[in-house]
């Protein structure tokens, strides 16, 4: 009897030990979110761990150093404060829009046309994710999984002074363009569709095509409607013309083999809506809340 009590006060006794020792993690005490046991453990281990490595890139709406030391950037400051909420640090890589998608010896083009072609990016197997605004399109969903919480729309920009009225009216003009986005995709299609001649000048850099267009470089570019917005408030000579696209949706990428950060992320992200999070970065890059942008797109 006596050495049953004593395992009772020595498990006791190690219980309360191991209870004043453990760290405190703010993400497991937010009221509101059920984690599961195996989130619970995952978010402890990558708190034991330290920190999250994420491959992004240099872009206004999505990660931007200032001359302050700051970051500015809706998509990273979003992630940020989820590593904070989870006391771990954030390894950064900076990488190329087409680095996302890279391969040695595989065919991005041919993903997009074969059901059957997949492959897995090298980048994606060495970070966590990518912190960036990586449209949902099949093709994608094919190399990576995509956390999606950004709806979008294209939109075309040009200078107001040269504003198109209908798709025809793009015929033999020249459009700024990254490779391999879902804006060049759809205006391909849309230009085979409507038998018009569109020619693309191609830059690696998403925050040159706004300044192409403004510049008289080119006539007009596509943007996802958060660009869209931003390019129109950073140039005063520029508008949005027309819609080009239904109702999309963005996020960041993740491996498909990390199932548990997915789940995690997704939970955050709801959270981040439901408390302004989102809106507090969103504000900051494009001059109205996310609850506003999703009103201008009658999400809301």
């Amino acid at each position: 009897m006596k050495t049953w009590l004593t395992f009772v006060i020595v498990l006791m006794l190690s219980s309360f030990a191991f209870s004043q020792t453990a760290p405190l993690i703010p993400l497991l005490t937010i009221e509101g979110i059920a984690w599961t046991e195996e989130e619970r453990a995952y978010i402890r281990a990558l708190h034991q761990k330290g920190s999250i490595t994420i491959a992004t890139k240099i872009s206004s709406a999505v990660y931007m150093p200032q001359e302050d030391g700051s970051i500015r950037g809706f998509h990273y400051n979003v992630l940020k404060e989820f590593a904070e909420l989870a006391d771990i640090a954030v390894d950064i890589r900076l990488v190329s829009w087409s680095d996302y998608f890279y391969k040695e010896g595989e065919d991005v083009e041919r993903v997009k046309t074969d059901p059957e072609y997949a492959y897995v990016p090298t980048l994606i197997e060495q970070v966590d994710l990518y912190v960036d605004g990586i449209t949902a399109l099949p093709w994608r969903e094919k190399l990576f999984d995509i956390l999606k919480f950004v709806p979008s729309r294209q939109l075309v920009v040009v200078r107001k002074e040269n504003a198109p009225l209908t798709i025809q009216e793009l015929h033999n003009t020249r459009c700024a363009m990254v490779k391999d986005t879902s804006m060049e995709l759809n205006l391909q299609n849309i230009a085979r569709e409507n038998t018009i001649e569109v020619t693309f000048l191609y830059t690696e850099n998403f925050d040159a095509m706004d300044k192409m267009v403004a510049d008289g470089d080119a006539d007009f570019t596509v943007y996802d409607s958060d660009r869209a917005f931003a390019a129109c408030y950073r140039y005063d000579n520029l508008t949005v013309a027309m819609p080009v696209s239904d109702i999309e949706i963005m996020g960041w990428a993740i491996n498909k083999e990390r199932a548990v950060l997915k789940k995690v992320l997704e939970k955050y992200l709801k959270y981040a809506q439901e408390t302004a999070i989102l809106d507090k970065y969103w504000k900051q890059e494009y001059g109205v809340s996310f609850i506003e942008y999703l009103k201008i797109l009658k999400l809301k």
